[in-house]
């Protein structure tokens, strides 16, 4: 399982990579960042009263919007966003909970730097598996899962980290395109990026060689530093369960640095 980080043009192709990796038969991680800016919705908001006019306003904007198919809000996505998916095959006992526990656990292990987990009110696509630094959000998560047969089913874990950039922009997107559906506020205030909750620092490399049959596996990307252990996702329903994920694990090892 190997997911170099892609920079796609548009938000469309990083949401072609997520849905074929949902098609996919094995266990798939994909890393994306876009290079224009867009709004993303869940499919179900097609339905309020004012959608369309709703999405033509924001395109009008410079906001387009795309459907994706997980739940949760309205987001948005541009330079500066990183996407995190992870595509697999579980047994029916793998809660939509511990999907959530598997993708926050990465990431709270990644960046260990006092992660709060719950509601963040008024920010953008708000959940209860939100993660937060100082009592702002950086983290936002979704899920899809799709019954497979064989009492398996097929799960699409999402999140959404907050690398760097300005917030504001964003935060003001999705308030207006909720104000045209008469749905909440967002604050701009209730978000941060990483680069603003943590300071950056260059990432001694040579730390993080991971050693991968039998040969060294180290993606180097241009961001604040983080460092994402992916573990090799379970496929077999036997190994679907999140407390049999060893940290330790054979992994993928992405070392993610700051820019210069």
């Amino acid at each position: 399982m190997n997911a170099p980080l892609t920079y796609v043009e548009g938000v469309a192709e990083g949401l072609a990579l997520e849905a074929a990796a949902f098609a996919a038969q094995g266990a798939v991680t994909c890393l994306w960042s876009p290079r224009r800016r867009a709004l993303v919705c869940p499919a179900s908001l097609r339905l309020k009263p004012g959608f369309e006019t709703a999405k033509r306003n924001s395109a009008t904007r410079g906001w387009p919007l795309h459907l994706r198919p997980t739940g949760g809000g309205a987001v948005p996505q541009g330079p500066g966003v990183l996407n995190l998916a992870l595509a697999f095959t579980a047994d029916r006992t793998f809660t939509i909970e511990d999907g959530y526990r598997l993708i926050t656990r990465i990431i709270q292990n990644a960046i260990p730097a006092g992660w709060a987990t719950g509601a963040t009110p008024n920010s953008f696509c708000d959940g209860a598996w939100n993660l937060s630094l100082n009592g702002r959000k950086v983290v936002g998560t979704a899920q899809r899962i799709r019954p497979v047969g064989n009492g398996q089913r097929r799960i699409l874990a999402h999140a959404l980290i907050l690398v760097e950039g300005d917030l504001a922009a964003g935060a003001a997107a999705v308030d207006t395109f909720h104000r045209d559906l008469s749905l909440g506020p967002i604050d701009e205030n209730v978000h941060t990026t990483l680069d603003r909750a943590i300071p950056p620092q260059r990432i001694d490399q040579r730390s993080f060689h991971h050693r991968r049959q039998g040969r060294a596996c180290l993606r180097t990307l241009r961001y604040p530093a983080v460092s994402l252990r992916i573990p090799q996702l379970p496929t077999a329903c036997e190994d679907a369960k999140i407390s049999q994920i060893n940290p330790q694990c054979d992994c993928d090892l992405y070392s993610i640095t700051p820019r210069t």
